[in-house]
């Protein structure tokens, strides 16, 4: 878990200041590789482990996610804020980064759930910076890839990780049993 941690760490930290040395562009190669880095984190531990059953789970979370993002691309045809194209609802990148994230604190290691929701966050930033999406982009991308990881998943590991009300927005919650 260490040098998952190390690794995302240097990873977010090298990608946000090559972005913010570069323009939109760079960071629209930050998102690309967030996004193939994150679902890479989490297939390698799964396979790492032997763990068949969390191949099988994080490939119905990615697939599942990918299909209904697509799909909602092709229904919505929202216009995305560059003029290259018609599919920017939802963030795609988004969607896969967080369904990685979730698919590893549920099943692995919730300890780590704050540094993948940030990797997930910093991809989710880099779409929007990369000038691809609008922020309602990458916010249902989120909750597209949360859920879908969130019905797939089975925990094996405990900790949770949940969205809540509060005066001026959200606050993000994480919580894990002691005993």
């Amino acid at each position: 878990m260490k040098q998952i941690k190390s690794l995302l760490m240097t990873l977010a930290a090298t990608l946000t200041v090559a972005a913010n040395a570069g323009g939109p562009q760079t960071w629209g190669h930050v998102s690309d590789a967030l996004a193939v880095g994150l679902p890479l984190v989490a297939a390698g531990t799964a396979l790492t482990k032997g763990d068949t059953e969390g191949v099988k789970e994080l490939t119905l979370t990615l697939g599942s996610t990918f299909v209904a993002a697509e799909a909602l691309k092709s229904l919505v045809h929202a216009k995305r804020p560059d003029g290259s194209g018609n599919d920017s609802f939802p963030s795609g990148h988004t969607a896969i980064a967080f369904a990685s994230a979730r698919f590893f604190d549920k099943r692995y290691a919730p300890e780590s759930s704050p540094l993948l929701y940030a990797a997930a966050g910093l991809t989710a930033l880099a779409r929007v910076k990369a000038d691809k999406h609008y922020t309602k982009d990458v916010l249902a991308g989120a909750g597209l890839g949360y859920v879908s990881a969130e019905y797939f998943t089975r925990s094996i590991s405990g900790g949770a990780v949940s969205l809540m009300p509060a005066k001026s927005g959200f606050a993000v919650l994480w919580q894990m049993p002691l005993f």
